[in-house]
This record gives structure tokens, C-alpha cells and sequence, in this order.
């Protein structure tokens, strides 16, 4: 066992769940998953929210424990009013640890920890938009656990890049497809060290129907939000999108380099890392684009849709993984912006 650090964004401790008025809410459309610790705190909890919920947990096809969705796949917990029954019955304490962490998430690097807010909550995504403080990282605490191993030389190189990456896009006298191309081009180099004469990038030209086609061979929680995605063909795209809503662009990219770059010491691909942020900028630019002048909800409300429907799917993330490997080169990208 070691001490492990946590690091955390500045606005992380800024978020609170904000319940029932949410405008969305992360109780419909996904299975709840339940760990074992807390299966056995609702094997012990009597009364008839005890008895509900013994009636409502199965288990899933590897065995892990699950609440039944109900109608319209919403929680059986989730009243009339989106507000949490065994919360209200129970406390906090008998939430699932998927419950009481969305929509934080973490990842473990060795001899430390990084957690932060996801784009898929409203509420999370409001504080990340709204947040005005240069980009940083804090200690949020100290936990005692087993270290997993990682590469610690290919780690330190990494995060050298980020902070190559975060000081680039921090910079002001650059436009946002200038950043972009200086990021790829960081990004492109580094692969090439690791990958030596075995690096490949095919560029086949797509174009954003390429992109459109890519996001219906997914699946959605929303379906609405499968066939919105339709409406973006053929609609005129003004580049001016990316100067106008720059700061919306530049913080949805750190997001995407702070959460993903790191994982790369496990697969070592780093390319692939920087292009989920930059096409997922190429796909939300069409979206603002498309509603004409967004407001400031109404840009939040086309973060967190897309970030949950693709971020939180393991299918949708595996095709986009892929797609960013062979489909679409660093180039092919630059030119979408």
C-alpha cells in the first residue's frame, strides 16, 4: 500500500448535484450498475424500499448486479419528481458507487490519482464553461491503496506533452485552427518517436458527411438525438464559428487532452487521444452553427448531449477510437475546422 495523490481541476470542487432541477438527468437511459459492497447493504435493508429493492437488482450477462430499468428506461427509483427513492429513503450512503460519483471520473497513473467533472451532467458541463481561472491542477487529498504499474519514463513524457499542448491553447494571439494544427503537429511528432518506421496515417479525404456518417453508426440514448445529427448535412458552415465561440472551443479541447492524453501510457496511442477532441470540436462547431447564435444554456445543452451519448457508451468510444485511428488523419481533421 502507498500514499496516493489526487489531482483535481480548479472548479472541481465547484460542482453539488442539483437533483430535480437538473434539466436532464443521468437516471434514464443507462443500466445502474451496483457493486458488491453496496448489494450487500441492500441485502441487510429491510422495510418496503428494502423489499423494492430486492425485487428490482439482477444480475447482467457477466454476473454484476444491476436495477431493472422501468418504463421509458428510467431508474425504479426515480419518482415523478427525478428525485432519488433510496436516496430519500435511505441516505447517500446507500447509493452505488456509480451514483455517488457520476459525473466525476479518475483515472490511476502509478503513484497518483487524476479525477475531474465530465462533459455528460449539465451541471458539470455549466462549471467547465463557465469557469474563467487559466487551466491547473490541485491536490484534492491522499488515499492509501496498491500502485499499479505504468511506465514511468513514457508518463513523464507524457506529461510533458500535455503541458506542451495547455500553454498552446492558453496562448491568445492564435486563432483556434492555428492551435489545433501546432497541437496535431506535437502529437504527430510524438507518435512518430514511439512508433518509429511503423507509423501510418492515411488521409482519404473526408468530408463532414464522413463525420455525419460516423456518428449514426452509433448508438444513442436519445434517439432525437441520432436523427438531429441527420440535419446537419448540407448545411452551410461558416469557419467564423471557431473565433466566435473560441473559449467555448479551447476549454471543450483541454477537456479532452486532461481526461484522455494519460491514458495513452496503457495503449500507447497518443494521436488518436488528440483527435477525439478535435473532432468532437469539428462536430459541436456545426451544432452551434446550426442553432444560430446559441446562447450560453443553449451551448451548454449541445456539450453535455453529445459528450453522453458518446463518452459514456463503451461502443460509441470504441467506433470513434477506431475511426480516429485508420478514417481520419491529423490533416483530414484540420481541414473540417
Amino acid at each position: 500500500m502507498v500514499k496516493t495523490k489526487i489531482f483535481v481541476p480548479g472548479y472541481f470542487s465547484k460542482f453539488r448535484c442539483i437533483a430535480d432541477k437538473c434539466p436532464d438527468t443521468c437516471c434514464v437511459g443507462w443500466e445502474v450498475d451496483i457493486d458488491s459492497e453496496t448489494a450487500e447493504k441492500y441485502s441487510h435493508l429491510g422495510g418496503c424500499l428494502g423489499e423494492k429493492i430486492k425485487n428490482k437488482m439482477s444480475k447482467d450477462e457477466e454476473g454484476s448486479y444491476i436495477f431493472t430499468l422501468s418504463e421509458n428506461d428510467r431508474c425504479p427509483f426515480l419518482n415523478d419528481c427525478n428525485l432519488c427513492e433510496i436516496h430519500l429513503g435511505a441516505g447517500e450512503c446507500f447509493l452505488s458507487k456509480t451514483c455517488t460519483l457520476f459525473p466525476r471520473f479518475f483515472d490511476d497513473f502509478g503513484t497518483f490519482r487524476e479525477m475531474g467533472l465530465g462533459f455528460g451532467c449539465p451541471e458539470a458541463a455549466k462549471i467547465i464553461l463557465e469557469d474563467e481561472e487559466k487551466f491547473s491542477l490541485k491536490i484534492y487529498d491522499e488515499i492509501s491503496e496498491s500502485s499499479e504499474d505504468v511506465d514511468e519514463d513514457f508518463l513523464k513524457k507524457l506529461l510533458a506533452l500535455r503541458e506542451e499542448i495547455f500553454t498552446v491553447l492558453e496562448k491568445e494571439n492564435y486563432n483556434f485552427k492555428t492551435k489545433i494544427k501546432i497541437i496535431s503537429d506535437k502529437a504527430k511528432v510524438f507518435q512518430k518517436s514511439i512508433d518509429g518506421e511503423k507509423f501510418f496515417e492515411i488521409s482519404q479525404a473526408p468530408n463532414f458527411y464522413d463525420c455525419i456518417l460516423l456518428l449514426q453508426s452509433m448508438e444513442y440514448i436519445k434517439p432525437e438525438r441520432k436523427e438531429f445529427i441527420k440535419n446537419l448535412r448540407g448545411k452551410s458552415f461558416s469557419s467564423d464559428i471557431f473565433k466566435t465561440y473560441q473559449n467555448d472551443f479551447e476549454k471543450l479541447m483541454k477537456y479532452y487532452i486532461f481526461r484522455y492524453l494519460l491514458k495513452a501510457v496503457y495503449d500507447y496511442d497518443v494521436l488518436t487521444k488528440v483527435k477525439y477532441g478535435v473532432f468532437a470540436c469539428i462536430v459541436i462547431a456545426r451544432i452551434y452553427s446550426l442553432c444560430e447564435n446559441p446562447d450560453f444554456d443553449a451551448r451548454v445543452k449541445i456539450m453535455y448531449s453529445f459528450s453522453k451519448e458518446i463518452e459514456y457508451s463503451d461502443v460509441n468510444m470504441e467506433i470513434l477510437d477506431e475511426a480516429m485511428f485508420y478514417d481520419f488523419s491529423t490533416e483530414d481533421l484540420i481541414n473540417l475546422i
